[in-house]
């Protein structure tokens, strides 16, 4: 098989591209009806959702809001409700089951600390509405504060204060349809090229990580505003001091890849050989990030399962697609003939 020249092309020109394909199917097959789930459930007018001219009306009835919230309801209660909401099923070679329970209270700990139910609770409601919840998972490192005693002047007073200590988190962040973008003959993440998070960010998260030494120190400029992106389409002013960050998982061409790689480094550094067996692939599994266009980060995937962080599911699985069937979706006709 004869390889692809990428010559001409960058890697975040490579990116954006397949970026662009992808949203152009989303906006022409899914956007339309998403943005009209969206409505009917806030019970927003839109002259657009009317059946006829003569439809003066503007009563959204709440029928499609109450199926919403109580089958939400219903999948949090059960997943919720027993108190412990997860179990990790120890190796039934392994003869000391306390190794597992230290891990699941550890778990529990973490997601405590997180709020992960609350993201829980989120992707479920956005599957209710759209059909799919999707959830997005960061590694951060974050400062804990803590209340701390400690003995001064021989023991004989006692100071009172906060104790701080570098701590890493797992954070699930929801992720709605209109900022997810993926190969569309993909019915699975694992099975696409490559999944994308496209979405405003405010500034100074991209300053921070810059400064950090997580992004690389390269002007961004400004971002355009783009209303297809924001999560409420319905605002009249969106705030003006963003970027727009588009994380990018998935196979990247090799070629691409390693220009980007070797561009980051110094003249005087030695080019070190990517880990692989003497017949490379073609494509690399990277992480590749840009904020306005511009790349910011690139490296080849750091997790131990070479895993995509994206989590996604379906409320109602349709056969050999990615999109699934929410509440909205089959409750839809029923709502029309009620408004109209």
């Amino acid at each position: 098989m004869q390889e692809q020249e990428f010559t001409q092309l960058s890697l975040e020109d490579w990116v954006l591209s397949k970026c662009e394909e992808w949203r152009d199917h989303y906006e022409t097959n899914y956007e339309e009806k998403h943005e009209e789930y969206f409505r009917l459930w806030r019970g927003i007018w839109d002259g657009n959702d009317t059946l006829r001219e003569s439809e003066r009306s503007r009563l959204i009835a709440p029928a499609l809001q109450q199926a919403v919230e109580s089958s939400v309801a219903e999948v949090e209660e059960a997943t919720f409700g027993r108190g412990k909401w997860f179990d990790i099923r120890d190796d039934i070679a392994d003869q000391n089951p306390l190794d597992i329970e230290q891990i699941k209270k550890q778990l529990l700990e973490d997601m405590q600390f997180t709020q992960t139910r609350k993201s829980v609770a989120e992707c479920i409601l956005n599957a209710a509405i759209y059909g799919t919840g999707i959830g997005e998972l960061v590694i951060e490192e974050v400062k804990e504060m803590r209340p701390a005693t400690q003995q001064i002047m021989e023991g004989a007073m006692q100071a009172v204060g906060v104790e701080i200590q570098d701590r890493f988190v797992v954070k699930l962040n929801p992720v709605l349809p209109q900022n997810f973008l993926i190969d569309p003959v993909a019915t699975s993440v694992d099975d696409a090229l490559g999944v994308a998070v496209d979405q405003y960010v405010p500034t100074h998260q991209v300053t921070m990580l810059q400064e950090q030494g997580v992004y690389r120190d390269e002007e961004v400029g400004v971002a355009y505003g783009e209303t297809s992106l924001e999560a409420d389409k319905e605002l009249a002013h969106f705030p003006e001091d963003k970027v727009r960050l588009t994380k990018y998982y998935g196979l990247v061409p090799r070629e691409l890849f390693e220009d980007a790689i070797n561009a980051e480094m110094d003249e005087d550094e030695e080019v070190v050989e990517l880990s692989g067996s003497e017949e490379k692939s073609q494509y690399v599994e990277a992480v590749v990030v840009l904020a306005n266009g511009v790349l910011m980060k690139v490296e080849e995937n750091p997790y131990m399962m070479s895993d995509r962080p994206i989590v996604a599911f379906p409320w109602d699985v349709i056969p050999n697609r990615f999109w699934g069937r929410g509440v909205c979706e089959k409750g839809y006709n029923s709502q029309k003939a009620l408004d109209t």
